[in-house]
């Protein structure tokens, strides 16, 4: 790994008169101040070669892996200042870098796409391989850009996509994602039809115009709320969790914190506030009376940059609730959970039927602990949603699992933190005729990540990690459906006795 840089320090006024003065520190820098932190000659920075021109210093650095040449650049200012400012009333004006290449060994046979999506990352300006090495030449960079470490992640990204598909969950932890871990008796299922167009056809749902949503008309809203009430009964009261009422309309800053933007930025829906505008929106309503269609570009006019997201896990608001404060670990484990509305992913190609959507509830378990109760209660949730199951005579089983919202985002830097070793247990109901079931239980460790992201901190610095368990009503209800079919009377007697009788309006065209 190497690096090339050509930059130029920018002074307030001509440095000349003290060229001396400036040979001797560059020497000296050299032989100590872009050394330190490097085992190695080689891994440091080296100024190669400089010239004083006008206000100018223009120089070449060349860097290993440790102290690379923009970091070499950035050691140089304060002691540069410290050297000319009391003489010769010299001041640094800013660091600017024009020229930058940075080069690594690749694998021969590395695929284009690889190299597509590096060209893609931000300040690349281009890229070239000669044998077994890849050169990359960045754009122009600056000093404020310098100090923001971009080149530091672009380098790391740049190193992630050269690894070559090891699974991160392998990587990071001791897990291996898949492993099924535990599984219920086999269950004769009493339906065999597809669920979804079943549903449709009794009226138990309808079709909503947006992508991946669906009415959900009284018989299946029935089921649902007894599968919600028998988990509140046997999973969430057990275990102590107090309830409350998270907000859904999440802040961007807060997404950045949980690394869900470097994570899964793609799936998430994002939410525009509208500005100050009434002008902009008396043409809009206008437009849309005389023409009878959306004015789309009219309404982008009105509105402002996206703000927040709709919340895609449900336990944003925990974190941020909990975010700077400091507690004690005689108080602890914190365990709450949340029940109020809808989940909101944007699942790309993947919406299908009433299993995989894009609006679904879930009741969402959060706490706060310390490691032993984190795991602890983790598991534990699992157990008793693995026992409700076998109440409800389901077919199920248990897997380790990852998250693809935060999971990824450990990619992007090297942050110290504590992981578990296994990171998510998913529980999935078994879909007959189906390889994959449908995954109703998705419990997670987080380890630190989010107790460094929101500054979460134990009185004594004692370790504290969170935990999140999201238990999915919406997919419960389809593979509910996929095992026991649309015959009430079929249903376990668990399920049966809370249902009270309801009925589908006559609609003489609906169903």
């Amino acid at each position: 790994m190497k690096f090339k840089l050509k930059g130029r320090i920018i002074f307030n006024k001509k440095v000349s008169p003290a060229m001396e003065e400036i040979e001797e520190f560059i020497e000296k820098a050299n032989k100590d101040l872009l050394l330190r932190g490097s085992k190695e000659e080689k891994d440091a920075s080296k100024i190669t070669q400089w010239k004083i021109k006008d206000k100018e210093i223009q120089l070449t650095i060349i860097s290993g892996r440790r102290v690379r040449a923009h970091d070499g650049l950035l050691r140089l200012k304060k002691p540069l200042t410290q050297l000319l400012g009391p003489k010769y009333h010299i001041g640094i004006r800013k660091m600017v870098v024009d020229d930058y290449t940075f080069n690594t060994k690749i694998p021969r046979d590395i695929p284009e796409e690889k190299l597509d999506e590096i060209k893609e990352l931000p300040f690349v300006d281009t890229l070239k391989i000669e044998e077994d090495t890849l050169k990359i030449h960045f754009k122009p960079l600056d000093e404020k850009e310098l100090r923001r470490h971009v080149i530091d992640r672009v380098v790391k990204q740049v190193q992630n996509l050269l690894e070559f598909e090891e699974d991160l969950t392998v990587k990071i932890t001791k897990a291996k994602p898949g492993e099924i871990v535990a599984k219920s008796r086999p269950y004769k299922p009493l339906f065999s039809g597809d669920p979804t167009e079943e549903a449709i056809r009794r009226g138990w749902v309808k079709k909503f115009p947006g992508r991946g949503q669906w009415f959900y008309t009284p018989p299946i809203t029935a089921l649902h709320r007894a599968l919600e009430e028998l988990v509140i009964q046997k999973i969430v009261k057990p275990l102590k969790f107090q309830e409350c009422l998270f907000p859904k309309l999440i802040p961007l800053p807060i997404m950045q914190k949980m690394r869900y933007l470097e994570g899964l930025p793609e799936g998430m829906y994002y939410c525009n506030a509208p500005r100050r505008d009434p002008e902009t929106f008396e043409k809009f309503k206008k437009e849309l009376i005389i023409k009878k269609e959306i004015p789309i570009d009219l309404l982008k006019e009105g509105l402002k940059n996206p703000g927040y997201v709709i919340a895609p896990a449900q336990c944003e608001p925990f974190y941020q609730f909990l975010s700077h404060e400091i507690v004690k670990k005689e108080d602890l484990p914190i365990k709450f959970y949340d029940r109020s509305g809808w989940t909101y992913r944007w699942e790309a190609g993947g919406a299908k039927g009433l299993d995989r959507v894009h609006e679904f509830q879930r009741i969402e378990l959060v706490w706060l602990g310390t490691p032993e109760q984190t795991e602890k209660i983790r598991n534990k949730t699992v157990e008793l949603s693995q026992k409700l199951s076998d109440e409800l005579e389901l077919e199920w089983y248990t897997e380790i699992g990852d998250d693809p919202f935060y999971l990824e985002g450990r990619k992007i830097e090297e942050r110290g933190i504590e992981f578990p070793d296994i990171p998510k247990y998913e529980m999935r109901i078994t879909l007959p005729g189906e390889e994959k079931g449908v995954a109703v239980i998705s419990a997670n460790v987080h380890g630190t990540h989010f107790i460094e992201g929101f500054s979460i901190k134990e009185a004594h610095g004692e370790k504290i990690w969170t935990g999140c368990t999201g238990i999915g009503l919406t997919r419960w209800v389809f593979g509910f459906l996929a095992q026991k079919g649309f015959e009430t009377n079929n249903w376990p007697k668990p399920i049966k006795n809370r249902i009270k009788k309801v009925e589908i309006p006559p609609i003489v065209t609906w169903p």
